[in-house]
């Protein structure tokens, strides 16, 4: 007959007899102060875990993202633990996290298809997406911007250059300082500072048209108003934290709706915004296109700005700034419209892959943030 394990109230007078007698865990369990630690340590299961989960964090806790989630997993979720069974779980979680996973396989774009008119996107909330403030920075000026312009993994690094300033309408341009975000070094950098920063077609707009400045290669490219009509482009090394330099090469790509489009947005959100439909290549059910959101209720809660396609997966992004305010995913092979980010201040999401997660970089106020997915 198998008998429930015992809690750690419990077993924690017997810990010390067996202690000395178990390979330690991967913290010294000569200065094993709590029950959490102590059942660790005299748990040879446990202290094998604990061994290889601070073998994969060694490799990573240069990097803050990392050293925020460890944070939150050794507070929320491990110290919380109150038996040896939610110890094992906890640890097993925690580890696959630590863990580099593959980019999953991306269904050709022809492979995906509108779905039947009949049905509706099915509605989510989850809760498991976990959230961390990555930096903050001095809030924008009466009726300023912020804005994420570009946001990459290089090298396993996360850099983030986001804008914050004014626009001026006469000057059909942004006045405001550029900084970057390094997951590898404290703060953020003010790549330049009180420039005519110049960034899409259409700034201020829900589909802010073409881009004329982003990441290459390690490079952040973008385009300085100098008066007048005049630009010119300059670009900067990311994580070099050096002054950025005149540059030959000039920026210039598709709009956040069609970079990386696994199917075309329906209409044009600078006009009629307050739903989402997309276009397929191929037809299904006698149709070519879907609605992703109910169509033309405002009183849905619906006024959609940003949206975003991932690089490496089917699936969009997209600010609302109804009353379902907050931070959305709209994923297009499995049909699933998600709230991944409750906050009715969150703006300018960006998607990103951390370890081979789906993430998103964005704004709340005074603070860039990061929402990662723990269950890819």
């Amino acid at each position: 007959m198998k008998f429930p394990l015992p809690s750690l109230v419990v077993t924690g007078l017997a810990l010390a007899a067996c202690m000395s007698q178990v390979q330690a865990a991967g913290f010294d369990c000569a200065k094993a102060s709590t029950l959490v630690e102590k059942t660790v340590c005299a748990t040879p299961t446990l202290s094998a875990q604990d061994d290889e989960l601070n073998r994969r964090y060694k490799t990573l806790k240069h990097l803050q993202v990392f050293r925020l989630l460890q944070t939150q997993w050794l507070r929320e979720v491990r110290d919380t633990c109150i038996d040896s069974d939610c110890l094992e779980s906890a640890y097993r979680a925690q580890v696959k996290m630590l863990t580099l996973l593959p980019i999953p396989p991306a269904p050709a774009k022809g492979d995906l298809l509108p779905m039947d008119p009949t049905r509706q996107y099915r509605l989510q909330d989850p809760d498991d997406w976990q959230r961390f403030t990555l930096a903050k920075f001095t809030a924008a000026p009466p009726q300023g911007d912020q804005q994420i312009v570009d946001a990459q993994v290089l090298d396993g690094v996360l850099h983030v250059v986001l804008f914050v300033g004014q626009y001026q309408r006469g000057l059909e341009g942004y006045v405001g300082t550029l900084y970057e975000y390094a997951d590898d070094q404290p703060g953020l950098y003010p790549i330049a500072r009180d420039i005519g920063f110049v960034g899409w077609a259409t700034p201020g707009a829900n589909d802010q048209g073409q881009r004329f400045a982003g990441i290459v290669d390690g490079m952040f490219y973008f385009r300085q108003r100098s008066g007048g009509e005049l630009q010119h482009s300059m670009r900067y090394r990311l994580g070099s934290r050096s002054a950025p330099e005149a540059s030959q090469q000039v920026f210039q790509s598709p709009s956040n709706t069609l970079r990386h489009a696994r199917a075309r947005v329906g209409q044009d959100l600078n006009q009629e915004n307050y739903s989402l439909s997309l276009d397929y290549d191929r037809q299904s059910n006698n149709t070519y296109s879907e609605n992703v959101t109910e169509h033309n209720e405002v009183e849905a809660g619906w006024s959609i700005v940003n949206p975003t396609w991932s690089e490496t997966r089917p699936v969009m992004y997209f600010d609302n700034e109804g009353p379902r305010a907050c931070i959305w995913r709209v994923d297009v092979q499995y049909k699933v419209l998600s709230k991944i980010v409750p906050e009715h201040e969150a703006i300018s999401a960006r998607p990103v892959d951390i370890h081979g997660r789906e993430a998103v970089v964005y704004l709340e106020g005074d603070q860039l943030k990061l929402a990662i997915n723990p269950d890819d």
